[in-house]
């Protein structure tokens, strides 16, 4: 064994080895001529590579509406509308959803095509007639002329029917918007009917509306400057379904329902319902101050609280109350004393009523407004006919009656029973609760 062996054990040997294996090639591969490179000095070394500039934040492109102007008018789909208000009352969405969508086969008329056609034209026309209003375009071109017509016609498919007018021609009729800061659209009328369209089968995000601009904020510094505006300007409401305080970044994101599969609706005021029930009994509606309902329902609220008027629980509106319970009918005589059921529906709108007539025109009903400016009717005992009190115990008759008059044809029920059936039995459909 040699003297290097012995003094170097095999793993330092092969350590060594791997060490001079490099510097040997490097020999090999040089020529005398072209000696290798020193390795640079430590103060001549390169400098480590630099970090990439950070990019610029990209800013999200503006919507097409930021130069909006008011008067002008858009077309755009229902998705796209941001609410200025927390909650609705759902069963004013209910009565719409379910006088909009007929039984199409229902067997009441089967052997009598044209009091079928007279009943779809009723029910399924509203929804086209109400559509066309509501967008500036008058009413339908027409009645349905036969069944496969009526069948045939969609929201979604434009081609399926006809408005008597061009887009906008009732300027006055449609909803308003603000524009927001980026172009971001806010409704600050029609809650209700666009989501009753968000709602609707053949409805939904994408079904294009036209919308009337009221104001253009898109120039606000802020979120928090655009809201201020907002509130000063009275174009908000910022309450929840029980009349609670919220902040604007609490208001929903969409129009239509709560969903637990589709985030972002809106809540449900039943007060709100109720106060849209006693249109044309407790007060009339036109030329009313923004959020009128909603002031007529913080009134209603108080009216409870204080004791003048009973608690919804004491009422039959929904289940486990069968049906005819619930739409019991309850009615006002000449003198203007309760006959009928005293806990049905129908009883709480009658009672309700009479708390809104009992205000005298200067009476505060909600933040300073009062009974005059809200509309309220004064209802008067022995009043004659024709008389508002006539008319608004006529409507209180009315608002709970089937579809059906005396002599089996179809006729416009009222607004309380479809409200009703199509919350407890969804659409209409033979066989199903709505009892056909």
């Amino acid at each position: 064994m040699s003297l290097f062996s012995l003094l170097f054990p095999l793993a330092v040997r092969r350590a060594l080895a791997a060490l001079t294996l490099p510097l040997a090639l490097a020999a090999c591969s040089s020529s005398d001529d072209d000696p290798p490179e020193p390795p640079p000095a430590a103060d001549e070394a390169e400098p480590p590579l630099a970090e990439p500039p950070a990019e610029p934040p990209v800013e999200p492109a503006p919507l097409p509406h930021v130069d909006a102007q008011p008067g002008d008018l858009l077309e755009v789909p229902i998705g796209s509308l941001r609410p200025t208000q927390a909650a609705i009352g759902y069963d004013q969405v209910y009565y719409k959803l379910g006088r909009w969508q007929p039984d199409m086969a229902r067997p009441t008329w089967a052997a009598d095509p044209a009091s079928h056609l007279n009943y779809l034209n009723r029910t399924l026309g509203k929804k086209f007639d109400d559509f066309c209003e509501d967008t500036g375009q008058g009413e339908r071109a027409q009645p349905f002329q036969t069944l496969d017509e009526a069948l045939a016609a969609r929201l979604d498919v434009p081609g399926s029917f006809a408005c008597r007018d061009a887009p906008g021609t009732d300027a006055d009729a449609l909803k308003t918007v603000v524009v927001g800061p980026g172009g971001e659209l806010y409704l600050t009328d029609g809650h209700h009917t666009f989501s009753s369209l968000y709602e609707v089968p053949d409805g939904g995000p994408q079904l294009k509306v036209w919308v009337k601009v009221d104001a253009n904020y898109s120039d606000a510094a802020s979120e928090a400057e655009f809201w201020q505006r907002m509130i000063t300007q009275g174009k908000t409401w910022l309450r929840d379904g029980g009349n609670n305080p919220i902040t604007p970044a609490e208001l929903p994101t969409r129009v239509g329902m709560q969903h637990p599969d589709r985030p972002g609706g809106m809540a449900e005021d039943p007060y709100r319902s109720l106060v849209y029930f006693t249109r044309g009994i407790g007060y009339d509606n036109g030329g009313l101050p923004e959020f009128a309902e909603f002031y007529w329902a913080d009134y209603l609220r108080g009216q409870t609280a204080a004791g003048h008027l009973q608690p919804m629980s004491a009422y039959a509106m929904q289940a486990p109350h069968p049906v005819a319970d619930i739409l019991a009918q309850s009615t006002l005589n000449s003198s203007l004393a309760p006959r009928g059921s005293d806990t049905s529906y129908p009883a709480l709108i009658r009672d309700a009523a009479l708390r809104m007539a009992a205000l005298g025109d200067a009476d505060a009903v909600s933040a300073g407004l009062t009974a005059a400016q809200l509309g309220r009717i004064a209802l008067a005992p022995g009043a004659p006919n024709p008389s508002p009190t006539k008319s608004a115990r006529d409507e209180l008759e009315d608002i709970a009656r089937n579809d059906v008059n005396s002599s089996g044809n179809p006729r416009g029920a009222g607004k309380l029973w479809f409200a009703v059936n199509y919350r407890h039995c969804g659409a209409p459909a033979t066989g199903t609760c709505w009892g056909w």
